[in-house]
């Protein structure tokens, strides 16, 4: 057994110093690496050599630095308007919030092109917190596009999936709360403010919970004889 696989099957406190510098000399070793070739990728993309950082992360060398090319990448495709390979992209992202931050991209020129149907579609693949960003996009536009009703469908969806958030610590407790938060006060802006109160009673920061209340008062007085359910 060599002296890499010894150190990787003791348990780590038990490390002697010699083996705790090879960890760290090997560890300093792979970020060098990982981050020449994350700047490889980048510098095809400034080159404007889109199939190439495709090609250069096809497939990952693996280690430090791979999400930030993948999404990197994604984005780029993003913005010359390859939006499926864009999402294909996207789902080799292994924390969701940022593959969620990439769909919502997608979703955002989706919506500028009038596609809400394929928006709403794509939406409803994102998981985690952004989900709720990505419904509120879709609800704007529906807004602005006249359809009030099929505006509060939307935000009463994301609240819905909003409401099963864990809380089971003080971070996402927080986040839950905050999402919710913004629900409500996207929920008073489309008229809503039944649905607003509803999102409000939800909330268990008090901080946001306040900044909901304080949307929904300022926003009830010229909405007083909607009467839209939740």
């Amino acid at each position: 057994m060599d002296s890499a696989t010894r150190r990787l099957l003791t348990p780590r406190e038990q490390w002697t110093p010699a083996q705790k510098r090879a960890d760290k000399r090997a560890e300093d070793a792979a970020y060098a690496q990982g981050s020449i070739w994350y700047e490889q990728v980048l510098a095809l993309l400034r080159a404007g050599d889109l199939a190439g950082a495709v090609q250069a992360i096809t497939p990952s060398p693996g280690g430090p630095y791979v999400n930030q090319a993948v999404e990197a990448v994604a984005r780029a495709q993003v913005q010359a308007g390859e939006l499926l390979a864009a999402v294909a992209t996207a789902q080799r992202l292994p924390y969701p919030d940022t593959k969620g931050e990439v769909i919502g991209a997608v979703v955002q020129v989706l919506v500028q092109r009038g596609d809400l149907a394929a928006a709403q579609w794509l939406a409803a693949t994102v998981t985690g917190f952004r989900y709720v960003d990505v419904m509120k996009r879709i609800a704007e536009a529906q807004q602005q596009a006249g359809d009030t009703e099929a505006a509060r469908r939307t935000l009463r969806q994301a609240r819905e999936r909003a409401e099963g958030f864990s809380e089971g610590d003080m971070k996402n407790g927080y986040f839950r709360s905050y999402y919710l938060s913004d629900l409500a006060k996207a929920q008073v802006q489309a008229g809503d403010v039944a649905g607003a109160i509803h999102t409000a009673q939800l909330i268990t920061h008090q901080e946001e919970q306040g900044w909901a209340l304080r949307a929904i008062a300022e926003g009830t007085p010229h909405r007083a004889t909607d009467s839209a359910s939740s």
